[in-house]
C-alpha cells in the first residue's frame, strides 16, 4: 500500500516524460483509483470506529444511570448502614482545653516545618 502510489507515480512521470500516453493513461488511472479506494477506506473505518467509541459511551452512562438511580431510589427491602457514625454530643471545657493545647501556634509551626504551607496547617488542625 505504501510502496505502489510510489512506484505509479514514477511510472505515470517516466510515460509523460516519454510522451507516451498508454503508459501515462494506465498509471496515472490506477493511482486515482487506489486514492480513491484508499479514502474510501479511511471513511469506512473511521465510521465504524466512532460507531463503536459511541456505543461503548452510551453503555457506560446507562450503567451509571442505573448505578445512580438504584442509589437515590433504594427499594423498600434494602436498608443502609452508616458505619463512620460520629458521636454528637456536648463539648466539656476539658475537651477543648486539650484541643487547643495540641494545636500549635501557625507561626511556630510553619518555622518548624519549613516545606509546608498554610493550607497544609489548616489540612492538619483545621481552622
Amino acid at each position: 500500500m505504501t510502496f505502489m502510489p510510489i512506484f505509479l507515480t514514477v511510472l505515470s512521470l517516466v510515460g509523460l516524460a516519454q510522451k507516451n500516453s498508454s503508459l501515462f493513461g494506465w498509471s496515472f488511472g490506477i493511482l486515482v483509483v487506489f486514492s480513491l479506494t484508499y479514502w474510501l477506506i479511511n471513511i469506512i473505518w473511521a465510521v465504524i470506529s466512532v460507531s463503536k467509541y459511541n456505543r461503548k459511551i452510551e453503555e457506560d452512562a446507562k450503567k451509571q444511570v442505573a448505578m445512580w438511580n438504584s442509589y437515590n431510589h433504594p427499594n423498600p427491602n434494602q436498608f443502609e448502614t452508616n458505619i463512620n457514625q460520629k458521636v454528637y454530643g456536648v463539648k466539656t471545657s476539658m475537651q477543648e482545653q486539650i484541643k487547643v493545647s495540641t494545636k500549635p501556634n501557625l507561626k511556630d509551626w510553619l518555622r518548624d516545618n519549613p516545606g509546608n504551607t498554610i493550607n497544609d496547617y489548616f489540612m492538619k488542625f483545621g481552622r
